[in-house]
């Protein structure tokens, strides 16, 4: 729950600089760090908003500071308001616990495609007693390179040109399996960033 207070403490604390960062800094009586960057090309022109517990919006700059204060407990930061050839690069929301002392820092990173092609963000997630620890070898055709993923993390390929393209994933253990099929069909449109998700279901099914 948001301090019935903050409200004044955060109009007088947006500060705005120059650069492509933008820094959230929770006083020491929050004992939190939120720090938000963006990269990329055609940048997002008019910046984020920054919810928290899904109740309480602040408009988030392209560049700046906020200073928030929060009750202890647990609480969730949203980064949204992004441009269609943008997104975030990992889970949005994130949680974050705030305790009497100490810090924590949780960071957002916003990746821009040029609004003339697209990028992908690839979720994978994988399920199962026998889940595959190792992680995979993930393709998308018309990409630079392969990259190697985690079990349950994303990816984000730019500058696509747009169109159906194919993901793989590589290195699937035996007795897992992707479910819908592998490779998996996706279709990129221009100025978009689209999110695909690949679930990988282990205990059962052979491996790709």
């Amino acid at each position: 729950m948001i301090a019935h207070h903050s409200l004044g403490v955060v109009a007088l604390a947006l500060l705005i600089s120059s650069g492509c960062d933008s820094a959230f800094i929770l006083d020491s009586n929050g004992s939190i760090q939120v720090a938000i960057s963006t990269r990329g090309q055609d940048l997002d022109p008019d910046g984020y908003s920054l919810t928290v517990d899904g109740r309480q919006a602040y408009v988030l700059p392209a560049a700046g500071s906020l200073v928030l204060q929060l009750d202890r407990g647990d609480h969730t930061v949203l980064v949204g308001g992004l441009s269609d050839n943008c997104t975030v690069d990992g889970p949005n929301p994130r949680s974050v616990v705030v305790g009497g002392d100490g810090a924590v820092s949780v960071s957002f990173t916003v990746v821009c495609a040029r609004a003339t092609t697209g990028g992908f963000k690839v979720v994978v997630s994988t399920s199962g007693a026998s889940a595959d620890l190792d992680g995979y070898e993930l393709f998308v055709a018309g990409a630079q390179e392969s990259v190697n993923i985690p079990p349950n993390a994303s990816e984000i390929f730019l500058d696509l040109t747009p169109g159906v393209h194919l993901i793989t994933l590589k290195g699937v253990a035996e007795g897992c399996a992707l479910v819908g099929g592998n490779p998996r069909r996706a279709t990129l449109i221009a100025g978009k960033t689209v999110t695909v998700r690949l679930d990988v279901s282990c205990g059962g099914g052979n491996g790709a």
